[in-house]
C-alpha cells in the first residue's frame, strides 16, 4: 500500500511533541496510509483567534511549509479553520495539496445539510467556513468564556451549552469552527450527547487531502472497468 506524507503546521506554539502530533495521530488513524509530520510555529502562545493575530502568524505559517516542502511532504495541513495563508503556500507548493480545515469542514457540512451551525472560538465564525456556507448558515455560537482555542479545555460546560442552542435553533448538523476542539475529542462527545452530527475539523480536512492524494496517483487504477 503507497503511503503518502502529510505535513501538518500547528498555528499555536506547543513544547509538549504528543500535543504537537496529535492532529496528525487523528488523520494517520482515520487513514491508515497517511503518515504525518508536524511542527509548530513559533511565539504564538493563543493561537490564531482574530485576525491580527492571523496576519501575524501568516509569514510563519508560510516559513513552517517551506520546511515541510524541503522534508519531501506530499500535502500540507494548515491546522486551522481560518485556512491561514493556504493561498500563499499553494503558490510555493508546485501542485501539492495544501488545505486548512475551513473549507474542508464547510464542505461536508454541506453534504449532509443545508441547515448548519457553526460552534468557534471568535466573535465571528471564520471567514472561508462562513463564506463556503453561504446561507446554509443558521447559527453561529460561541461559548462563554472562550475567545482561544486555549481556553477549551477548561470550558467543557459552555460547550455543551452553546452546541445544545445550536440544535435549538434548528441545525441539523454542528461543524466546529476550531481545530483546537480537535485536541479534546469534542465532536464525540457532543455528538453523543445530541444524537445530531457533530463535524470535527481535522477529521474534515483529513478526508479532503486524502481525496486529493488518492486523486492524484490512483485515479486510473481505481477507476479501471474490470
Amino acid at each position: 500500500m503507497k503511503r503518502f506524507r502529510v505535513g501538518v503546521i500547528r498555528v499555536i506554539t506547543l513544547e509538549d511533541r504528543g500535543l504537537i502530533e496529535r492532529h496528525g495521530r487523528i488523520m494517520e488513524k482515520a487513514y491508515p496510509d497517511i503518515e504525518t509530520l508536524s511542527i509548530c510555529i513559533e511565539d504564538q502562545p493563543k493561537g490564531i483567534f482574530d485576525e491580527s493575530s492571523e496576519k501575524i502568524a501568516a509569514p510563519k505559517i508560510v516559513e513552517a511549509g517551506r520546511r515541510l516542502l524541503e522534508e519531501g511532504v506530499d500535502a500540507i495541513f494548515v491546522s486551522c479553520a481560518a485556512d491561514p495563508a493556504v493561498e500563499d503556500l499553494r503558490r510555493i507548493a508546485t501542485g501539492k495539496p495544501v488545505f486548512g480545515a475551513g473549507k474542508p469542514l464547510a464542505a461536508l457540512a454541506l453534504a449532509i445539510s443545508s441547515r448548519v451551525g457553526v460552534l468557534g472560538i471568535g466573535e465571528e465564525p471564520p471567514r472561508p467556513l462562513a463564506a463556503t456556507l453561504g446561507d446554509a448558515l443558521i447559527s453561529y455560537r460561541r461559548p462563554s468564556g472562550v475567545s482561544a482555542t486555549t481556553d477549551i479545555a477548561e470550558s467543557l460546560g459552555a460547550i455543551i451549552e452553546a452546541a445544545r442552542r445550536l440544535r435549538s435553533d434548528g441545525a441539523e448538523v454542528i461543524a466546529l469552527g476550531c481545530t483546537g476542539f480537535s485536541t479534546f475529542g469534542t465532536a464525540a462527545r457532543l455528538q453523543r450527547l445530541l444524537g445530531i452530527p457533530v463535524l470535527d475539523p481535522v477529521l474534515a480536512a483529513a478526508s479532503i487531502i486524502h481525496h486529493e492524494l488518492i486523486r492524484a496517483s490512483r485515479l486510473g487504477e481505481l477507476l479501471e472497468a474490470g
